[in-house]
């Protein structure tokens, strides 16, 4: 059995990551795991590294835990690759990884600019600047608004949360410009509250071409554009040199944090925000990966919070599951085109005398309320009830299985009890796909 180190504290997670060092000539191998760690050495067959261990000469370290095996796949293409381990004379790794995502997010780091930020007003020697607006912004009305040829419109503007802007936040900052007459320094001096946008000088993003993007401030972009007497607007530009290292997920997050739950002049990042980056993050590097976690503690969520996040997190996950298992000609009996093919089964059916017909999802109501549907029917209903025609239809496969297992059943034993009625009970299941053409 090879010598365990453990260079992390370990939970029982079910991922881990381990470093294999030779300790007679100092050669190594960065691998990964899951499972049981004691009785796994090794997924690597190369012959130096296997004679190395039949000699004893390999001692092994844990130097990384997750509970997802997806993010852990990804913490080895990276380490691998930034090491170029494949082309190291002293690595026994034959390649830099497999993953097809070749970076984890640095969730440490982001916290840390977006903390360096607020704080200093600064970044890395970048120091806020004043744009002015005199000839940038006109009045439409009693409005600002930008002018056509203002090169501010060129501004991208990230959505790190739900909805772009919140109204009240919005009209509060701009009567605090128009109260203050547009002094910036005022404001600050009497509330401490510096209002300024940070921008990404020649961002590259995806299916875009390269641009400023604005990742903080959009709430004082706008309130200043269409405030009465804002004419200066402070702009924090980080250039290229600097963020072109940092991928779309962490400036994601420096976004977020930027925004930090216990700071009293921002707008802070919702519960409904951090659903949507953690859904985004779940499906990037697993709903089970340390990153998601991360996120949530630099966030100072307290646990409760951070349980309603994980449970909406979850159930969201979940309905994406659901989707993508129905099948690509799966019928949504929901959509205009089929509610009519099912309007014109009822209206067929009642074009019988003494017959009652109708449609429901096999998802929607509970059981008791489609018995109760029925009972009103045969005893509340004016007409002299003979037949009753009901076609269900399945949203998902779930649905479905849940019909034929529980509420059939129930469908049989309203037909034996309606017998008594001399009413016939029938249904029909709509099919769940339509015919492919061959």
């Amino acid at each position: 059995m090879i010598k365990t180190n453990y260079k992390v504290k370990y939970n029982g997670e079910s991922a881990w990551g381990y470093k294999l060092i030779n300790t007679v000539n100092g050669m190594w191998y960065y691998g990964i795991g899951h499972g049981d760690i004691d009785e796994y050495d090794t997924g690597s067959y190369n012959p130096k590294l296997m004679n190395a261990i039949s000699k004893g000469e390999i001692e092994r370290k844990i130097v990384r835990v997750d509970n997802s095996y997806t993010s852990i796949q990804i913490w080895e293409t990276q380490l691998l690759t930034e090491l170029d381990a494949e082309n190291d004379p002293m690595s026994y790794n034959d390649n830099n990884g497999f993953s097809k995502i070749k970076k984890l997010p640095r969730v440490g780091m982001c916290k840390e600019i977006a903390d360096e930020i607020r704080k200093y007003k600064s970044y890395c020697g970048r120091e806020i600047t004043d744009i002015d607006l005199s000839t940038e912004k006109e009045f439409k009305g009693k409005r600002g608004i930008l002018k056509p040829t203002s090169f501010l419109r060129d501004w991208q503007s990230l959505q790190p949360r739900h909805n772009l802007f919140v109204v009240k936040h919005l009209n509060d900052l701009e009567e605090k410009i128009d109260q203050y007459k547009g002094n910036l320094e005022a404001i600050e001096k009497e509330t401490d509250q510096t209002l300024f946008v940070v921008v990404l000088q020649n961002r590259k993003r995806k299916n875009k071409p390269k641009g400023d993007l604005k990742i903080d401030g959009n709430h004082t972009f706008e309130s200043t554009i269409r405030s009465r007497y804002g004419f200066t607007l402070k702009a924090l530009f980080i250039p290229e040199s600097i963020h072109n290292d940092w991928t779309e997920d962490e400036i994601r997050l420096i976004a977020e944090f930027l925004n930090p739950r216990d700071e009293k002049i921002t707008l802070q990042t919702a519960e409904e925000d951090a659903i949507k980056t953690a859904v985004e993050l779940s499906i990037k590097y697993d709903r089970d990966s340390s990153v998601v976690n991360d996120y949530l503690n630099k966030h100072k969520f307290n646990f409760k919070a951070k349980d309603r996040i994980k449970k909406n997190v979850k159930t969201q996950l979940n309905k994406m599951d659901k989707e993508a298992a129905k099948p690509k000609n799966f019928i949504d009996w929901t959509l205009p085109e089929y509610r009519e093919i099912l309007k014109e089964k009822v209206k067929d059916c009642e074009s019988e005398s003494g017959t009652y017909s109708t449609y429901w999802s096999s998802a929607k109501a509970s059981i008791g309320d489609y018995a109760s549907k029925m009972l009103k029917k045969i005893y509340q209903g004016k007409e002299n009830l003979k037949k009753i025609k009901v076609f269900i239809h399945h949203p998902s496969v779930d649905a479905q299985k849940t019909f034929e297992k529980d509420y059939e059943l129930d469908f049989e034993n309203w037909q034996r009890i309606f017998k008594h009625e001399k009413v016939d009970l029938k249904w029909e299941e709509m099919p769940m796909t339509k015919e492919e053409d061959v």
